[in-house]
């Protein structure tokens, strides 16, 4: 592999999905970034990273509410019908993972809604 072949792979940012193959697609698609996707149905990188479920608390937080309503304004719509039961507690992680494939960076949420902004996300 050439050296900028690999410093290219190395710099890529891929987004995991917790949902099958279609709906990762189908979500990832309609934000213009499908090639950066990995499905992931069964929450295991979720699970790798510790990522625990939020307490019962959050759901009532400033923060939440705050980012709730943002997303809202943005156009964002959660559809709760669809929601699996497991995932209503979810909180969201961001890692930074080595050339070495070791974590060098991880981010855990507090709640569903808790993840600094891209710009933060990608500077790391």
């Amino acid at each position: 592999m050439r050296e900028s072949d690999k410093t290219k792979r190395d710099d890529r940012v891929y987004i995991v999905v917790a949902a099958d193959a279609a709906t990762t697609a189908a979500l990832c698609e309609g934000y213009g970034v499908a090639d950066s996707c990995i499905a992931d149905p069964e929450r295991r990188t979720h699970r790798a990273a510790r990522l625990r479920p939020a307490s019962i608390l959050t759901f009532f937080s400033r923060d939440l509410v705050r980012r709730a309503l943002e997303n809202r304004r943005a156009g964002f719509r959660q559809n709760w019908a669809k929601a699996r039961w497991d995932d209503l507690g979810r909180v969201p992680g961001a890692m930074r993972i080595d050339k070495n494939g070791r974590v060098a960076w991880i981010y855990r949420g507090e709640h569903a809604g808790d993840l600094p902004p891209v710009e933060e996300l990608l500077a790391r």
